[in-house]
Formats: C-alpha cells, sequence, structure tokens
C-alpha cells in the first residue's frame, strides 16, 4: 500500500499545483446528454449489462465533472447532421474511440469495450483542456454539414480559424488589417458565445483569430471536420454497388478479404497501398481487423523495426506468450507479446502498480512528453519495484519488460486509432475483393 501511496502522490503533485478547479456542471445539459447517449445505445442494440452501465456512467461522471456536456452534445448533433445528408464517416479518429458514450452518440462506431480500449486515454481525471475529437467527413461535405446545423440550431456562430501570421505572398492567405494569416485546415469555432473582438470576415466568410491553439480559451469551441477525398471515391462505390453492401453493413470477418491484404495487391487500399506495406503483410498474413491494426499502428519510424519480432511471434501460432503472472501474459497476447500500443501500456501500468487508468495515462503523458528521459527511467525503476512485490514475475522477466517499456512505449501507437483506420482500409480491401471492376474504375475518376 505505501508503494501505491507513494506512486499516486507523485503522479499528482504537479497537476494539482497547476489548478485544483474544474467547470461548474449545467445539470440541464448533463440530463440532455444522459438522454441522448441512453437513447444511442438504444439505437445501437447496446447490452446494458453491469459492465456497460458500469462503464457509461463513469464516463458521464468524469464528463460532468470537467463541465465537458455542451462539447459533447454539439458533436451529437453535428453526427446527427451527418447522419440526415447520409454522409459517410470513418469508424473514429485518434483517441475519440476510446469512449463508450462517444460510441453511444454515434461519433465512433468502435465499441471501446468490446476492444478493449481504456477512456483514459481520451480523458482522465486530472486534464484540464478539451478532449481531441476529430471528425472525417468526405470532401466538400464541410460546408453541407455546417449549413444545415446552423439551419437546425440557430443559437450556434460558426467560425473558419486562423491563426499563424505569415508572409509568403504567394501562399493562398487570409487578410484582415494589411496582416497575412494561414488558415486552419478543416478547424472551425463553433460556439453560443459572443466572441466578436476575434472575428473578422473575408471573402465573403467570417474568420476568427486564435493565435495560440493551445491557450487560447475560444479553442474550447474548436471543431475539427476534417474532409477526406477517399470517402469521396468510396461514396462512389456505394453508389454502384447498392446500399446492401454500404461499409456500416459489411462484416469485418471476411477471410477472403484478409487473404487479398497478403496477397501483394494493395494498390488504392487506404493506409495499406504501398509497396512496403504490401511485403510487410504478405509475411505476417493478417486474420483479423486487430492483426491489421497492429501492422498500422507499426509502420511507421520507430515501430517498424519491430515488425519481424511481431511476424515471428505470430508465425509460432502460439496464442498466448507465457509469463510467470498470466496477467501480463493475458495483456501482451494482443500483440504477439510486443508492446505496440498506448492502451497496452495503460493496462500493464494499471495492472501491476495496482493504480487508476487516469494515473497510468498520467505517467504515459510525462513520459512520452519528457525528452530528457528522466521520467521514463524513473518510470522502470518504480514499476520493477512494483512487480518484485505484487507478481510472481522473474527477474529476467521483469528485466525483459522494463527494457520493452523503454524501448517502445516512447514510440508506441494509439490502438482506438489504428482500429478505426484498419477498418476503413478493410473496407476498401473488401470493394476490391468482391468488385474489382467498380473498384478500379472509381479510382481512375478524376474527383472535384
Amino acid at each position: 500500500m505505501r508503494l501505491k501511496y507513494n506512486i499516486i502522490k507523485q503522479l499528482h503533485k504537479q497537476f494539482y499545483m497547476i489548478n485544483s478547479n474544474t467547470s461548474p456542471s449545467n445539470k440541464i445539459n448533463y440530463n440532455l446528454l444522459k438522454s441522448l447517449v441512453f437513447n444511442g445505445a438504444k439505437d445501437k442494440n447496446l447490452d446494458l449489462s453491469d459492465l456497460v452501465l458500469g462503464r457509461i456512467n463513469y464516463e458521464l461522471s468524469i464528463i460532468e465533472s470537467k463541465g465537458y456536456e455542451d462539447y459533447f452534445i454539439l458533436y451529437s448533433r453535428i453526427i446527427a447532421v451527418c447522419n440526415e445528408l447520409n454522409i459517410l464517416r470513418t469508424y473514429g479518429r485518434g483517441s475519440a474511440a476510446n469512449s463508450i458514450v462517444n460510441y453511444c452518440l454515434d461519433i465512433t462506431k468502435v465499441n471501446s469495450i468490446d476492444e478493449n480500449l481504456v477512456f483514459a486515454r481520451f480523458i482522465h481525471q486530472l486534464q484540464f483542456d478539451l478532449p481531441d475529437i476529430d471528425i472525417d467527413i468526405p470532401k466538400g461535405s464541410q460546408k453541407k454539414v455546417i449549413q444545415l446545423l446552423k439551419q437546425k440550431y440557430p443559437e450556434y456562430n460558426t467560425y473558419y480559424i486562423v491563426y499563424v501570421p505569415i508572409e509568403d505572398a504567394n501562399y493562398d492567405a487570409v487578410t484582415h488589417n494589411n496582416e497575412k494569416f494561414k488558415k486552419y485546415d478543416f478547424g472551425l469555432v463553433i460556439s453560443t458565445d459572443n466572441i466578436s473582438n476575434q472575428i473578422f470576415k473575408f471573402q465573403d466568410e467570417e474568420y476568427c483569430i486564435i493565435r495560440d491553439i493551445s491557450n487560447d480559451p475560444v479553442s474550447r469551441n474548436k471543431i475539427d471536420l476534417v474532409e477526406q477525398e477517399y470517402l469521396n471515391r468510396l461514396q462512389l462505390i456505394v453508389d454502384e454497388v447498392g446500399d446492401n453492401f454500404h461499409p456500416y453493413k459489411l462484416p469485418l470477418n471476411d477471410q477472403k478479404v484478409f487473404a487479398y491484404f497478403a496477397s501483394g495487391d494493395l494498390e488504392n487500399i487506404f493506409q495499406f497501398g504501398t509497396i512496403q506495406m504490401e511485403a510487410v503483410l504478405s509475411q505476417f498474413v493478417p486474420n483479423s481487423i486487430r492483426d491489421l491494426s497492429i501492422v498500422y499502428a507499426m509502420y511507421r519510424p520507430g515501430l517498424c523495426e519491430y515488425l519481424p519480432t511481431v511476424i515471428k511471434n505470430k508465425d509460432l501460432r502460439s496464442e498466448q506468450f507465457e509469463y510467470s503472472d498470466n496477467r501480463v501474459s493475458k495483456i501482451l497476447n494482443e500483440t504477439y507479446g510486443v508492446l505496440v500500443f498506448q492502451e497496452t501500456f495503460l493496462h500493464l501500468t494499471k495492472e501491476i502498480l495496482d493504480i487508476s487508468f487516469s494515473d497510468a495515462e498520467l505517467w504515459r503523458r510525462k513520459i512520452m512528453r519528457d525528452k530528457s528521459k528522466l521520467e521514463l527511467k524513473n518510470f522502470t525503476k518504480i514499476f520493477g519495484t512494483a512487480c518484485r512485490e505484487k507478481t510472481s514475475l522473474s527477474e529476467n522477466e521483469i528485466d525483459f519488460l522494463a527494457n520493452s517499456i523503454s524501448l517502445m512505449l516512447p514510440k508506441s501507437f494509439v490502438k482506438a486509432h489504428a482500429l478505426s483506420y484498419s477498418i476503413m482500409g478493410y473496407w476498401c480491401c473488401y470493394y476490391k475483393t468482391y468488385f474489382r471492376e467498380i473498384f478500379d474504375d472509381v479510382f481512375r475518376r478524376e474527383i472535384a
């Protein structure tokens, strides 16, 4: 108990010194958000088991304590508008799919409980900035979404964002008071507040100046609607093959599709279409979306050097990577014994140090932001001590785990994002597998 107390005390000290206050909760909006969440759960036929109900209520309690209700209500309305316009979206983006509340609101389409995702990777109890939710939509859809949103909810004021002043006259700049600004790609301010002191008009569009995205209070109202041309092409495919084969209706366990990923013919497959990725997948031979997410996460500087180890471990066809402590084996089994995902680190840290996911997330943030690596050294020392006191792991196993964390945590990736984007890659491969002629034709076209 003493070890656990010291760990938590050390973690919390600097954060409580920064700010010990939370935003006041609006009970009316909390009740509205709660209603939206449970109506969404019903629409998705979500089984409200004790586990699911507990997770929903926990997430809502954190959102309420932070005063984030309006933020989630706005996103739920944006999603409702997207659905009304039949706009194709990805399953999620970034860490947002770690939340079951986002799943119920249809902001994301990954069930975070089924995928063993961690809410604290999205929002943790001691954070003071708004969570980051980005929505992928087809190119040219942003204005349609905003127009319908303002029509349905005229209380919302919507502005494009400009930030860094620039001097390059050749750049497509936004000009105000003889000063040139760079437009923030796909970012908007949507607010019911009066922020007229930062607003100006340029070429019939209203813009909001945010010189410091990280610290300006107006940034609390920043919404990212990211336009992706790839979604336009997918919609064209759906128009040809019919709504019965809409991406949201596709089975995500088709082994013929997974076999195609290993075929070496992945041109135009979202996120998987490079020659190098084809070579990796032909060796890895994925059997599931989770397999795809591992390759997607690891195919980047730092992590890619461990791909041969993962491929070798998968080839062993072993269902378990045994440690003296079964808890460790179970956590690392998903990624074939290698620490790939940030969420995996959170599970390990929570289990071994016997602390909350929020405290584990504080460790992760401190470690990954510390260029001196002093926090990493401090953590691995504490982790090793906890392993000796609280587990049956051998010294060799403890050294191996600590070394894995030291080498891989700074390079680790967000599992929630990897899953979401791997599903989009799977959609593409499904169409290329079963509707090859239509797929190739769509990718030969010019997109306006």
